[in-house]
């Protein structure tokens, strides 16, 4: 089946640029406005979702969006149809999702990374609660670091308002990601603000070990994990891993709600500590620039990823199961969960980091390096250094603080873009090229 849209396609003011994926409910582009060159992003519910509920889903999307403006959270920037399809034009954040940083580490992420990410991500929750919403889709995938260090939330896709009456779920069935689904949630309890909790528990465990804390061969077994909260503790896994992180993360994972933190303002408050904890919070320059520092961890246990929404046949499997007695809710949680991890120090070792203990590597990082990466605002560009290619956008350029970069883009049917910068603190340079 062929894409909704093609390139150079308009979509209200903007016009399209690429095909950047399948989002839950239809596909995202990346879009440029006409007039004042802003960079967005497309999202069209497709002609195969456009069924009563998706169509319900994705206004309530839009609506909910639009209402909330924070810097941890993607911006709305319209809503349009387009041959009787509807679209949502909101914020582009050219950056990596959580979950796409642990895969280029190939190993937890630093520390001071870690807490940083959390508490702007706690931050957003804290915001979004406030305001009467639950998100209900917080996970590793859903967040995404900009290159200029900014974090934002993304897709309300299954987002709902609290007290409301609408409903937006067929009763008995299940909906979010079930590795950071809250057991009472798995049971086809209501979702409210505890829920969002527990995912930003299973998000912190996964940044500081390099992956979910909940996992299985098959449906039956997973939620069985979680509903009896039996995971591996975190100091286990990542022996780097602060007590103080190790009792944030055990108390998201409560199987009682009510022995959560009460509301996101309370975790908010404590993920705070750990960052003021940490020195100099942030996130690495670009995940080229530590390349020379990852840790060759072994890939973790198969994991059953169900990015889903359980309705129909796969609900009715999963509420058998519940039906039937297969799953046994007894809480696990103790001090022990809480593991053997360090106390919270400014520096983090690369033992730290990786999931094993490991080596250091043979030649230690030179603070006056820096990485430049090279991008370009729509599609992809060759990189020429002179007469010779030597790659392809995104480029990353590395060297040394003050050191002079000249090269040059090249693409067919453009004019070629000359790239001269010194490099500096900037992280990444866009750069946009002119039709012949």
């Amino acid at each position: 089946m062929g894409r909704t849209f093609d390139t150079n396609q308009t979509v209200g003011e903007y016009r399209v640029v690429d095909f950047l994926g399948l989002g839950g409910m239809g596909e995202v582009y990346r879009a440029v406005h006409s007039k004042i060159g802003r960079v967005a992003a497309v999202k069209v519910l497709t002609q195969g979702t456009q069924s009563a509920g998706f169509v319900e889903r994705f206004f309530n999307e839009a609506r909910i969006q639009a209402s909330l403006q924070h810097p941890n959270v993607a911006t709305l920037y319209d809503f349009c149809e387009v041959g009787g399809q509807p679209c949502i034009i909101m914020e582009y954040v050219d950056g990596q999702t959580i979950a796409e940083r642990i895969a280029a580490y190939r190993a937890p992420l630093p520390l001071s990374e870690t807490v940083y990410v959390f508490e702007k991500v706690c931050e957003a929750i804290e915001y979004v609660h406030r305001h009467g919403v639950i998100h209900r889709d917080i996970k590793s995938n859903n967040i995404k670091i900009s290159a200029e260090g900014k974090v934002k939330l993304l897709d309300f896709g299954i987002a709902k308002e609290q007290n409301t009456r609408q409903q937006l779920t067929q009763v008995g069935s299940v909906i979010g990601t079930l590795q950071y689904l809250a057991p009472e949630l798995i049971r086809g309890g209501t979702a409210d603000a505890s829920g969002d909790v527990w995912a930003l528990g299973v998000l912190l465990y996964e940044m500081v070990t390099g992956r979910v804390p909940f996992e299985a061969e098959t449906v039956g077994d997973l939620c069985d994990r979680i509903g009896r909260v039996q995971y591996t503790p975190p100091a286990q896994l990542n022996p780097g891993v602060p007590r103080e992180v190790a009792a944030v993360i055990a108390r998201c994972l409560r199987k009682n709600p009510q022995e959560r933190y009460r509301t996101a303002s309370e975790l908010l408050a404590d993920a705070r500590k750990l960052s003021a904890t940490v020195s100099k919070p942030g996130v690495s320059a670009s995940v080229s620039e530590v390349a020379s520092e990852y840790i060759e961890a072994k890939a973790p246990a198969r994991s059953f990823g169900l990015p889903l929404l359980l309705g129909g046949a796969a609900a009715l499997v999963l509420l058998v199961l519940i039906a039937g007695g297969a799953l046994v809710y007894i809480s696990t949680y103790g001090d022990d969960a809480l593991g053997g991890g360090a106390a919270v120090t400014a520096n983090t070792s690369n033992t730290a980091r990786g999931l094993t203990a490991a080596p250091a590597p043979a030649a230690a990082h030179d603070p006056a390096e820096r990485t430049v990466e090279i991008r370009t605002s729509e599609g992809k560009a060759d990189v020429y250094d002179g007469a010779d290619k030597v790659g392809t956008t995104p480029y990353p350029v590395h060297g040394k603080l003050g050191e002079k970069v000249q090269l040059m883009l090249r693409r067919d049917g453009y004019a070629d873009e000359p790239v001269e910068f010194v490099i500096g603190e900037k992280k990444a340079l866009m750069y946009t090229l002119t039709k012949r």
